[in-house]
């Protein structure tokens, strides 16, 4: 082999290793790259998760609280109701109670 072609060789290899030296200098920009996008992707994701689950939270809580309201109105209908009732008999109720205990004593 002729010098000039040696020369041509080694020129050959310097510049392979510059490129390689650069693909990997590029490889590691672009994965860094893509790290950071991820990274942002996924916070985001969570955010807009989070606010979802907040929202819907609220929501949930707020029919909660029309319900637990509606079932405590209809609760205290229905006792007052029973109330009534009740003290439409409670005359009769006496009655029976005081005439069972003189029935029992005899």
């Amino acid at each position: 082999m002729t010098k000039d072609a040696i020369r041509a060789i080694k020129q050959a290899e310097e510049q392979a290793e510059v490129l390689c030296r650069v693909a990997e200098e590029k490889a590691a920009e672009m994965r860094a790259q893509i790290e950071r996008e991820g990274t942002a992707h996924c916070d985001k994701a969570t955010e807009e998760a989070k606010a979802e689950y907040d929202s819907e939270l609220a929501l949930v809580r707020a029919r909660t609280q029309r319900l637990v309201a509606k079932k405590k109105k209809e609760a205290e209908a229905e006792a007052e109701a029973l109330t009534a009732t009740a003290q439409e008999h409670m005359e009769e109720a006496v009655k029976l109670i005081v005439w069972g205990i003189v029935e029992r004593c005899q």
